[in-house]
């Protein structure tokens, strides 16, 4: 089975863990599974995924990607490894038929739907230096196998802890960069959108992004709210 059928088969299976969330889950639950979301959003996706892999724009201790990596199966949103190397090809290659993300090709709701850009053919000059690490080559191998292993054992623990520990910020990540993804853009523009900075820890200054990829610094003025900023630069090293 494809890489892409299983995250949609993922997402799917995340999405229809919904319904139960909503019967048996407490106000309490739903708060703790956001900030549960907002840990792995800060130290994996938006730390992690895209402003430590995809740009290198800082350097970190050895903890950090093993830390990158293992919370990342918590978003659903892919191996690291795959993630960077599309980003990147978004960076080189924006609105164009080469970009996973473009609105003006592709249709705003079409890249919502595809948040993670499934299936994309990759160049593979994005990928080269990636495939050069050890760890995210192992990730990538049996990332698929980690999510199962998460998903069986939270369930035993507790049905509950699976529904709001795993899937509940899996849902959270697909929805929070499809809108980052459709706010993030006016027409073939990059845009800064409040919503989408909220739902994706600091992610939304997407103009600001665009313009200084190679900083770690996406919210440039004090009042732009990014808590991923922070964190950085609590860790890195450099």
């Amino acid at each position: 089975m494809e890489n892409t059928t299983k995250l949609l088969i993922n997402h799917a299976f995340c999405h229809a863990m919904l319904i139960p969330a909503f019967i048996y889950g407490e106000l309490w639950m739903f708060f703790a599974a956001f900030l549960w979301w907002y840990v792995i959003a800060i130290v994996a996706i938006s730390g992690g995924y895209h402003r430590y892999y995809s740009h290198k724009t800082f350097e970190a201790g050895k903890w950090y990607p093993w830390a990158v990596n293992i919370l990342g199966m918590f978003a659903g949103a892919g191996p690291a490894m795959t993630w960077a190397a599309t980003h990147r090809q978004h960076h080189a290659h924006s609105d164009t038929e080469l970009d996973p993300h473009s609105h003006s090709i592709k249709g705003k709701w079409a890249v919502y739907v595809n948040t993670w850009g499934y299936g994309f053919k990759i160049k593979r000059k994005f990928i080269k230096r990636l495939l050069q690490d050890p760890l995210l080559r192992f990730f990538h191998k049996y990332y698929f196998h980690f999510n199962v292993a998460i998903i069986v054992v939270f369930t035993a623990i507790d049905p509950l802890l699976m529904i709001f520990g795993y899937a509940m910020p899996v849902v959270l990540a697909f929805h929070g960069y499809g809108i980052l993804n459709i706010l993030g853009h006016k027409g073939a523009q990059p845009n800064n959108s409040w919503v989408a900075n909220i739902l994706t820890a600091g992610e939304g200054w997407h103009r600001n992004h665009h313009r200084r990829a190679g900083s770690y610094e996406i919210g440039q003025k004090w009042w732009e709210f990014d808590p991923t900023k922070i964190f950085i630069k609590l860790i890195k090293v450099n």
